[in-house]
C-alpha cells in the first residue's frame, strides 16, 4: 500500500540489480582483498593485455596517461565491490561515468575488450582462488558496470 510514487520508485529500483547471489557477493569481497593489494599492477595489465593489441605496447607502458586511468578504472571496480548492495546509487554513478565517456569518444565495444582484459588479469593474480564460480561471480559483475556504462553513452 502507499502512494503511487513509492510504487514507481520501488519498481524503479527493482528492475536495477547486480544478479549475484549472496554466494557470489561473498567471492567477489573475498577475492577482492587479495585484488585490492595488487591493484594499481592489476589497472596496468588489464591494459596491456591482447585485448589492446591494436595500442602499441611500448607507449602503454610509458605513459602516465596510463597509469593514472588504470587507477581509475581500479577505483571503479573497487566501488562496485562495496556498492554491491546498494545498486540503485551505484548504477546512477556508472551511468554519468558512461555519459563523461561520450566526449572521451568511447566505443561500447572497449567495454567488452575490458571485462575480458580484467578476467585475464583476474585469473593470473588469484591462481587457487579463482574457480568456476568466482569467475561467474566477477563476470556478472563485470557484465553489469559494462551494460550499465552503456546505457550512460546512449544518454545525449
Amino acid at each position: 500500500m502507499g502512494c503511487g510514487s513509492s510504487t514507481h520508485s520501488r519498481l524503479h529500483q527493482d528492475s536495477i540489480s547486480i544478479p549475484l547471489s549472496t554466494a557470489q557477493k561473498y567471492l567477489v569481497r573475498e577475492t577482492w582483498e587479495t585484488i585490492d593489494a595488487h591493484k594499481n599492477s592489476v589497472g596496468k595489465k588489464t591494459f596491456l593485455s591482447p585485448e589492446f593489441v591494436n595500442l602499441k605496447r611500448e607507449e602503454l607502458e610509458r605513459a602516465n596517461a596510463l597509469h593514472g586511468h588504470a587507477k581509475r578504472v581500479m577505483k571503479a571496480v573497487e566501488n562496485a565491490v562495496t556498492a554491491m548492495d546498494d545498486t540503485e546509487s551505484f548504477a546512477a554513478y556508472l551511468e554519468g561515468l558512461g555519459q563523461r565517456h561520450i566526449a572521451r569518444a568511447l566505443k561500447p565495444s572497449y567495454l567488452d575488450a575490458m571485462q575480458l582484459a580484467l578476467i585475464e588479469t583476474l585469473q593470473d593474480l588469484l591462481e587457487s582462488q579463482w574457480t568456476e564460480e568466482t569467475a561467474d561471480a566477477w563476470n556478472i559483475l563485470f557484465r553489469f558496470i559494462a551494460d550499465t556504462m552503456k546505457r550512460g553513452l546512449q544518454k545525449k
